[in-house]
């Protein structure tokens, strides 16, 4: 089949590899133009999507608005039999996915239906989910709730954070999008035998923002450790102490995976207080002891925390904001 590729990020890229040795053709790269560098910065490297497809000498087309009748034009006179689309970053209109023979699939990073949205698998980990998966699914204008062409499942690592979970899902589910264009190729009418979603049990899986990092103390050991699964490698939980009545509070970043040390906590302790600082800081959390090995404090490198206490006297008793 003649396909189209439609990614700006990375997820897609396990599949796209796959599509390359196939017997399919990949016809064009379509991604997100590449923003302007700020004045005096050298421009960003391109994606590996984009140096996958220049590798193989594939054309590579970028639209700032894919739903502008332009783009639709374009995307009827490349002639595709079907769109894969991941990790794009903008959303086609009915016309759009209608300029390919069989229209499009995707294939997303979680159970479907639940976590629709962008961040499907920073939500996996933030809600402590034990299983995690990748659905391929039939494009439709409503986001992530297009018919179920295959879903694919997997146990989460007991200290897998969101990368690592989202390059193993990327692997995973390769093959059922080499399986769903395979039984579409020989049978177009396979769409019709998909799966359709309960949207009553749909819930959003929106964009992290950087203000959503910081960690609430106030919260059980076991939902602050899952946040910080969730949030690496970006945006990064954090936490601010004060050094030093005169000084500003300084940003402490929590590297994963930080261990839970106990469920109880010593009667009357707030959230937030050091209970022992050595080669790990033992911090009281709502309900439990979380314990931190490694710590990276704002504009400097990631440091083991008695490498930290070197310079920054953290003592029992102290709090973390």
């Amino acid at each position: 089949m003649r396909i189209v590729i439609m990614e700006t990020g990375s997820f897609g890229v396990p599949t796209v590899k796959r599509l390359y040795e196939s017997n399919h053709e990949i016809i064009a790269l379509v991604t997100q133009p590449q923003p302007e560098p700020k004045p005096g910065r050298e421009p960003l490297p391109e994606p590996e999507i984009v140096r996958l497809a220049q590798a193989n000498g594939t054309p590579i087309l970028r639209f700032p608005q894919i739903k502008a009748p332009e783009a639709v034009e374009q995307l009827q006179s490349l002639n595709a039999d079907i769109f894969f689309i991941c990790d794009y970053g903008q959303i086609l209109s009915k016309e759009g996915i209608q300029a390919a023979r069989l229209g499009g699939i995707n294939l997303h990073g979680s159970i479907l239906p639940r976590y629709r949205g962008s961040a499907p698998v920073q939500w996996t980990l933030f809600n402590g989910d034990k299983i995690a998966g990748a659905t391929v699914i039939h494009i439709t204008p409503e986001v992530d709730a297009g018919p179920m062409l295959s879903v694919v499942k997997t146990e989460v690592g007991e200290d897998e954070t969101a990368d690592l979970l989202e390059a193993r899902l990327a692997e995973l589910g390769a093959p059922e999008v080499l399986k769903a264009l395979n039984a579409l190729e020989h049978d177009p009418e396979h769409i019709m035998t998909a799966v359709i979603q309960d949207h009553a049990q749909a819930c959003g899986a929106p964009k992290l923002k950087k203000h959503m990092a910081m960690i609430d103390w106030s919260a059980s050991a076991v939902e602050i450790r899952n946040k910080i699964r969730a949030f690496e490698p970006w945006p990064r939980t954090f936490t601010t102490w004060q050094k030093s009545p005169k000084k500003p509070p300084m940003r402490l970043i929590i590297l994963p995976v930080p261990e839970i040390l106990s469920m109880e906590v010593p009667e009357g302790t707030l959230p937030g207080t050091i209970l022992a600082a050595g080669e790990i800081l033992a911090v009281a959390t709502g309900n439990g002891v979380l314990g931190i090995r490694r710590i990276q404090p704002a504009g400097k490198k990631p440091q083991s925390i008695s490498d930290f206490l070197c310079g920054n006297p953290i003592q029992p008793g102290h709090r973390f904001d």
